[in-house]
């Protein structure tokens, strides 16, 4: 899995990268919805808060109103880094259970939208590091017409944050969001195609793919091969009774590293791959495999939103694991 962060300053259009990196596969951990839930009533984070900066935060309902908390920390440093050294731990340790759950399902590309990112965190705890920027002058516009701020509020919550150069120098990736949105949506798809092909790994190898026929389980196949060609991998297809498999696996050279089969063809691939010697492992695709040997995670291949599951030839009492190799 690779894990990313992905960070903008406010009103840089970072918000909607996200939403396109959502739709398009990635699983997204939202650090704004974790610290709203950190913030919950009758939590110790929201009880701190109210004891460092007063019931003033708080709504009628008993919620935290972030709006007037807002206006209480912008401007005032010290303010600002008490309210951090509050919400963040706690949204940090959320942020890990659920990077570790999606390394447990098997998810290929985690995306962290972290408005905050290089303020209160180390980019080093990421693979990569995507910054999506607009110039000043139009995020000032922004702020102005799109949240009805005056000049003076909006420049205060632009020198809240750090300065875009500095981040775009840390930067794995740049958006500029200086034009119009189909130019913006351009960048952002190339950027996650290079984030996708990271996600896949490096494939040295070959990958025998096995159907009953050309129409069996086609789509989950497709992605299956689009996935490991980004990854580098040579891909071959197989399909019919055991002696047209066997036939494949003895043209394919070096002998693939793995196999897999529909469950339609799960049979003959069986049969010509112990006929063959048993090159690599047979993985089956299967509905409800027990127990579940691979997870094979082919959202951003356009497939989803669930993993694939599939079953390993032996691999009864093997954990799970999220990828064929």
């Amino acid at each position: 899995m690779i894990n990313v962060g992905l960070t903008g300053n406010i009103a840089a259009g970072k918000s909607t990268v996200v939403d396109w990196f959502r739709r398009w596969g990635a699983t997204i951990v939202d650090a704004d919805a974790l610290a709203r839930e950190a913030q919950a009533p009758g939590g110790d984070v929201l009880a701190t808060i109210v004891r460092r900066f007063g019931t003033n935060v708080l709504a009628k309902d008993g919620t935290l109103d972030r709006a007037a908390l807002r206006g209480t920390v912008i401007g005032d440093d010290a303010a600002l880094s008490a309210l951090n050294a509050i919400v963040h731990p706690a949204v940090q340790a959320r942020r890990e259970e659920l990077q570790e759950a999606a390394r447990r399902r098997g998810d290929v590309l985690l995306v962290n939208d972290i408005p905050l990112l290089f303020e209160v965190l180390d980019p080093a705890q990421f693979d990569a590091i995507v910054v999506v920027d607009a110039p000043l002058a139009l995020r000032r516009t922004r702020l102005r017409t799109l949240r009805g701020l005056s000049n003076e509020e909006a420049d205060r919550m632009i020198a809240a944050q750090m300065e875009a150069e500095r981040k775009r120098a840390q930067a794995h990736y740049v958006i500029d969001n200086d034009g119009s949105l189909d130019a913006l949506e351009a960048q952002a798809h190339d950027v996650f195609v290079q984030l996708r092909r990271r996600a896949a790994g490096t494939a040295a190898g070959t990958l025998l793919l096995v159907a009953a026929d050309a129409k069996d389980d086609a789509a989950t196949l497709a992605a299956i091969e689009a996935r490991y060609r980004d990854a580098g991998a040579d891909v071959e297809r197989a399909s019919g009774k055991t002696a047209a498999i066997a036939k494949a696996l003895r043209a394919t050279r070096p002998p693939p590293k793995a196999v897999i089969a529909t469950e339609a063809g799960s049979a003959a691939a069986r049969a010509a791959w112990i006929d063959a010697g048993r090159p690599g492992a047979l993985l089956y695709l299967a509905a409800d495999p027990d127990p579940i040997a691979v997870r094979l995670d082919l959202r951003p291949w356009g497939r989803g939103p669930e993993p694939v599951a599939l079953t390993e030839e032996g691999g009864t009492g093997l954990a799970p694991r999220g990828d064929v190799w």
